[in-house]
């Protein structure tokens, strides 16, 4: 199955900076598109499907959110696609905002 005929949820698109925690180590990456199960992250950071990561978002109003996820799939060079792990209610409630300042319907 296609991993776009996967999603639950529509994706919108934003440019955000995130910072990602990965088994390489920890940089600064731009996430190119949210939903409340997931987002696809830009970069060359060097990951595995399936592997588990962190990435703290900062908010425009100082706040900062972080979240773990799972990866779903790799573009090499590219980017890869996150599924978010199990949320809290203050993490699910960053990532609404997010989709719902960026045109999205949660």
């Amino acid at each position: 199955m296609d991993v776009i005929e996967e999603r639950r949820e529509g994706r919108v698109s934003v440019s955000l900076p995130v910072v990602l925690d990965s088994s390489s180590g920890r940089r600064e990456v731009r996430v190119s598109d949210v939903s409340l199960g997931g987002c696809y992250v830009d970069g060359l950071a060097l990951v595995r499907q399936d592997e588990i990561v962190g990435l703290k978002i900062d908010l425009p109003d100082g706040r900062s959110e972080s979240i773990s996820g799972t990866v779903t799939y790799v573009h090499q060079g590219v980017g890869f696609g996150v599924r978010f792990n199990e949320m809290t209610e203050q993490q699910r409630a960053v990532v609404e905002e997010l989709v719902l300042t960026h045109s999205g319907a949660v």
